[in-house]
C-alpha cells in the first residue's frame, strides 16, 4: 500500500473523532490512540496536530464544493437536486458540527476562514441553482440564503442528543418531518407529487446510521 493510502486511511479514523470532541483537547497521544497506530508511526505520516486540523478542515471545504457540482448538474430534475441539496445540508450539519466551529474560532482562525469561504461559495451556487428553477415555476419565491440558513439552524438543533428527548421524537421522524417541511416551502404545488419522498427516506435512514 502507497505512503498517501496509508496516510489517508489513518486520517479516515480520526474523522470521526473531530466531529464529537474538541480537538483543541487532544493531543498526539490521543490521535495516535484513536487511529490504532503507535505515535511514532504516526509521526511518519503527519508532521504535526495542526497539520491534521488542516486535513480535516480542507476535507469539510472540499464537502461544501461536491454539493456545488451537484447543484448545477443540468442533467438532474430540480426536484432531484432540491433532495440532493436537503441531503448536502444535513450531511454538513454532521460533518461540521458546531463544536468545530467554536474550536476554529478559538485556535484556527485562518481555518474558519476557509471554511467560511466556501459555505459562501456554496451559497452562490444554491442561489443560481435556485433561481433557474424558480424562473422556471418549480420552486416558490423566497430568498434562498434564509433557506440554508434554516437548514443550518434546525437541522444543528435536531442533531443534538437532548432534541430527541425533549420532544419525545426520533431522530428518523425529526428528520423526514423536517425535509417534508422544507419541500413544501420549497417547491410549488403542481410539481409536490412528482418528489419521490422514498428516496429521501433511504438517504436520511443511512445518515442516522453513519453517526450511530
Amino acid at each position: 500500500m502507497e505512503k498517501d493510502q496509508i496516510r489517508f486511511k489513518y486520517f479516515e479514523k480520526i474523522k470521526p473523532v473531530f466531529r464529537k470532541n474538541r480537538f483543541s483537547q487532544l493531543n498526539m497521544d490521543d490521535i495516535a490512540r484513536h487511529m490504532d497506530i503507535s505515535k511514532a508511526t504516526m509521526y511518519k505520516y503527519f508532521s504535526s496536530k495542526d497539520e491534521i486540523v488542516k486535513l480535516f478542515v480542507d476535507s469539510c471545504a472540499d464537502y461544501f464544493k461536491s454539493g456545488e457540482n451537484m447543484m448545477l448538474d443540468e442533467g438532474l430534475s430540480y426536484l432531484e437536486r432540491f433532495q440532493i441539496t436537503f441531503e448536502h445540508s444535513l450531511k454538513a450539519a454532521v460533518y461540521v458540527p458546531d463544536i468545530l466551529l467554536q474550536d476554529l474560532k478559538e485556535a484556527y482562525p485562518k481555518l474558519l476562514d476557509t471554511l467560511l469561504r466556501a459555505e459562501q461559495e456554496r451559497l452562490a451556487c444554491f442561489k443560481q441553482f435556485f433561481d433557474a428553477g424558480a424562473a422556471e415555476g418549480v420552486f416558490n419565491p423566497i430568498n434562498p440564503a434564509l433557506y440554508l440558513v434554516q437548514d443550518d439552524v434546525v437541522l444543528r438543533r435536531i442533531l443534538e442528543p437532548s432534541f430527541t428527548i425533549q420532544f419525545d421524537i426520533t431522530l428518523k421522524k425529526a428528520l423526514s418531518d423536517y425535509y417534508l417541511i422544507k419541500k413544501h416551502q420549497f417547491i410549488t404545488p403542481p410539481f409536490l407529487d412528482s418528489v419521490d419522498d422514498g428516496i429521501m427516506d433511504k438517504k436520511i435512514q443511512q445518515v442516522i446510521q453513519q453517526i450511530s
